[in-house]
């Protein structure tokens, strides 16, 4: 006897509901009901607007402000991003929590590092490697106050793309960094993790100060393996 068929269409899943809530502000921006600038209603203005919960609003906000359409001044509020926002998926944010997307942001890292650091061993000029030298001076002693946080690790990676002089690269690393970024927070690190990271960053500048891109290069794997290790344990 023959199998049915299988159904043309299938079931529909119903969508995260702070989802609806981003796109909706997002379609207000982009037909100029919303301009830039503009204080948008504070939590619970806006969860009573849209007949939602708080904790849908506030998820929404967090989203359009990881993606950069809005901006978040603390004591002032959440208000319409003066510049481009980045082009993030917003779907992206429901899995940052998951530690298999740091796995994949790591393969993503590794396949735009490697040609960043070749390229900034070749191309760093004196006042690149001054400021790479002058932050990772100013990371030990802030390590040591109790400044562990992941911005600053990432802002090492943001000034080697800046060492290439490629500003498609430097953008591309800012993008994935705010994935890391926003990713780390949700799932934790290790305390030991910031100081294996300078050991390897002070290691990766030595290398492109010598104009040695395989070296950096190797280097750079040690350190996103290193960060592997760390996840999978």
């Amino acid at each position: 006897m023959a199998s049915p068929p299988e159904p043309l269409f299938q079931p529909v899943r119903r969508s995260r509901l702070y989802e609806g809530i981003v796109r909706q502000i997002q379609d207000l921006i982009a037909d100029k009901h919303l301009q830039p600038g503009d204080r948008l209603p504070g939590e619970r203005e806006l969860a009573d607007s849209l007949a939602v919960s708080r904790a849908s609003a506030r998820e929404a906000l967090r989203v359009l402000h990881f993606i950069g359409v809005v901006d978040v001044r603390p004591g002032e509020g959440t208000f319409v991003s003066t510049t481009p926002p980045t082009p993030i998926d917003p779907s992206m944010y429901s899995v940052l929590s998951e530690r298999s997307i740091l796995l994949d942001l790591l393969e993503a890292r590794r396949l735009l590092e490697e040609g960043i650091v070749a390229l900034a061993a070749r191309r760093a000029t004196k006042d690149d490697l001054g400021e790479l030298t002058e932050f990772l001076r100013g990371r030990g002693p802030a390590l040591a106050s109790g400044k562990q946080d992941v911005e600053s690790d990432l802002q090492f990676h943001t000034l080697l793309a800046e060492a290439t002089g490629n500003m498609v690269l430097v953008s591309a690393m800012r993008h994935l960094n705010e994935m890391w970024l926003q990713a780390r927070e949700k799932t934790g690190r290790k305390d030991t993790s910031p100081h294996r990271a300078l050991r390897f960053h002070e290691q990766i500048l030595a290398a492109v100060r010598r104009r040695q891109p395989a070296v950096a290069q190797r280097i750079l794997r040690q350190h996103l393996d290193d960060m592997r290790s760390e996840i999978e344990s």
